[in-house]
């Protein structure tokens, strides 16, 4: 076979009666994640789920409980934090490196799924649960949740639609966390000639800024600078370029979880992206109000 798997089957039913496996990664249409991944981790597999974790915070609850009750590891496909620019920007956030962040700002927008593709064409339509903050939102939303200190306490969205596809293609997004911090977040299907994921963080001593995906580059030819941190010294501006950590493969460290060893990514950090999805939607309903988390 194309990929080297021994066999292939056409129905992931198949997979489920099959002693011999042990783990599975859920890579199917959002909307079949949670039925998939609950009945696999109710038969004692080990589940690796695409993001988002389902399409709403009720099934996200039942697929983390049916893990925690069968004894196996629920680990959600959150690569962007594994970065080495995102898990060093993470890590100097944690560490103090710009005081206490109070203000994020953050932007995931590329140009949306090919709707030319009849193989994607899931992705646009109603059945798939949500579009941009469904499909972008869980690696913004996790990133944040991962710098910030506090918990989130409420958040507001307007969702932008087109006439042409079922579910939104952009949402601004406004959160509020426990300590009165706050975070703007821009999630779009709109940006057709380029792609940008960027993470600007303002603390009480310092500023990070975390660039990822940016194409072009800010100037042509020019050498990366994905993290950027500037920081207040006795009255001075310091600015660094640290150099990122050591990048994570998703499926390597679900493996090391399996083992046993502890890991980065849990399945409580896929249920609390699910929150702030599940209020972004809420709060549409109730004409982009604020709601609690």
């Amino acid at each position: 076979m194309q990929y080297g798997a021994s066999r292939a089957v056409a129905d992931w039913r198949e997979v489920l009666a099959d002693p011999a496996v042990q783990a599975v990664d859920v890579c199917t249409p959002h909307p079949h994640h949670a039925e998939i991944a609950v009945s696999m981790a109710r038969a004692g597999k080990h589940v690796l789920c695409e993001k988002p974790l389902a399409t709403d915070l009720a099934d996200a609850a039942e697929m983390v409980a049916a893990a925690q009750a069968s004894g196996v590891v629920l680990m959600p496909f959150l690569n962007m934090r594994l970065t080495g620019s995102a898990s060093a920007a993470v890590s100097l956030v944690r560490q103090g490196a710009i005081g206490r962040p109070h203000i994020l700002r953050g932007v995931m927008a590329h140009g949306g799924p090919d709707r030319k593709d009849v193989r994607r064409r899931w992705f646009v339509q109603a059945s798939s649960g949500g579009g941009a903050i469904l499909d972008l939102g869980p690696h913004l939303f996790d990133l944040a949740a991962q710098m910030m200190p506090a918990s989130a306490s409420r958040i507001r969205a307007t969702l932008r639609h087109t006439p042409d596809i079922d579910v939104e293609c952009d949402g601004f997004v406004e959160v509020e966390y426990g300590d009165g911090a706050l975070a703007q977040l821009s999630l779009s299907w709109s940006m057709t000639a380029a792609r940008e994921t960027a993470v600007t963080v303002h603390g009480t001593s310092g500023s990070l800024r975390l660039q990822l995906l940016q194409v072009p580059d800010p100037a042509p030819k020019a050498a990366a600078a994905p993290l950027i941190v500037s920081s207040l010294h006795d009255g001075n501006v310091d600015v660094e370029y640290p150099a990122p950590s050591a990048s994570d493969e998703p499926c390597s460290l679900f493996l090391r979880a399996i083992r046993g060893e502890p890991v980065s990514v849990s399945a409580d950090a896929g249920l609390e992206t699910m929150r702030y999805i599940d209020g972004c939607y809420r709060s549409h309903r109730q004409g982009g109000a604020w709601v609690a988390l």
